[in-house]
Order: structure tokens, then sequence, then C-alpha cells
């Protein structure tokens, strides 16, 4: 059952993708300070995270059409960082002339930070995941390893596989459900920012 808070979140989200600005600006105002601080987590750096974040609104204002359609905005919005941090961290190694970090890079930093528990939570998840995300459909799995491994948006997926925007969308929520569903029961007590580092 969809509690109130869902509800009026997602009651924002149909008005942002109806062009009200006065609810995205309310929406920015719930989600700011928790994204912000899992950006912190892994950059370390508050000019990084507000490069970051202001990215990560803004991108979710030109997908505003498609919010609707979102069942869990924190997962969509975690997810989103961990791109956008992917993407800067790209960025400025191009612009540095050197080898850019890739994605294990960042989790390899995430995991740095963690209590021993957490890490050896962590590379047993990651085993978990392999042969869950292994055993994913084939188009499933193809796309979610392209968000996991490269960073791309849907569109970019979408492009690369001359398949619609929306398909994709539809097949990387499949594919987080099912991985969900399928490693709870392992982790019941599995903390949010655990789970995305070893998912993304």
């Amino acid at each position: 059952m969809v509690n109130k808070v869902e509800k009026d979140i997602h009651t924002l989200l149909g008005m942002i993708g109806q062009e009200n600005r006065l609810a995205f600006n309310m929406f920015y105002d719930i989600y700011y300070d928790q994204v912000f601080r899992y950006a912190y987590y892994f950059l370390k750096d508050t000019e990084a995270c507000r490069e970051v974040i202001a990215n990560l609104f803004f991108s979710v204002w030109q997908s505003r059409k498609m919010l609707h359609s979102i069942e869990n905005p924190e997962t969509y919005l975690f997810i989103s960082v961990r791109n956008e941090i992917t993407r800067y961290n790209k960025r400025l190694s191009k612009n540095a002339n050197v080898l850019s970090l890739d994605l294990i890079s960042v989790q390899s930093a995430a995991v740095s930070d963690e209590s021993p528990d957490d890490q050896i939570i962590y590379e047993e998840m990651q085993q978990l995941l392999n042969k869950i995300i292994s055993e994913l459909p084939e188009k499933c799995r193809v796309i979610f390893l392209m968000a996991r491994h490269e960073g791309l948006k849907p569109k970019e997926i979408a492009e690369k596989l001359t398949i619609s925007e929306s398909t994709v969308r539809v097949q990387m929520k499949i594919a987080i459900e099912k991985i969900i569903e399928r490693i709870k029961p392992y982790y019941p007590d599995l903390t949010f920012s655990i789970f995305l580092a070893a998912l993304f």
C-alpha cells in the first residue's frame, strides 16, 4: 500500500511533468541534502558535489515528461547521482590528460571508507550480484550492464542498440526489480548506500 509521503512525491512528479516549476523546486528542496551527502560520500569535495548535483537536477528537469513512470524516486535519484559522478570523474581525468577513473574505481573508493564488516558484505554481495546479473534475460542484462559499466543514460543506450528509450527504461526497471527481489533475502538489513555502491 502506498503511504502518504510516497503519494505526495508521485503527485509532485506528475506536476513536474506538466512544466510546474514550483513543484520542481519543492522536489529539489526535499531531496537536495540527501543526494548532496551521497555525492560527498564518494567525492569528498564540496564544489565537485555542487556540480554533480546541479547536473543531476538539470537532467531530472530535462526528463520531466518521464517522471510520472518512476516508482521509486529515491532509487532513481541515487542511481542518477552515481552516473553523474562517473561522468564527472571521466571529464576531470580527460581535462588532466590522465587515465580516466572508471566506475569500479569509484566503487573501490566508496568501499575503502566503509567499516571492515561493510567491506566483507560488499565483496560477498558482488559475487552474488554477478551471479544474479548473469541470469537476467539477455536484453535486460545487456542494457543493465551498459548502464552499470559505462554510465550511459537511457537515451544513449537506446541510440547504441537502436531501440526506443522507453524500452531501455522498462528493461532497466525489470533488471533492478529482479536484482533487489533476489538479493534482499540474503541481506534484509542492508543499508541503501552499500547496496547502491555494489549495484552501481
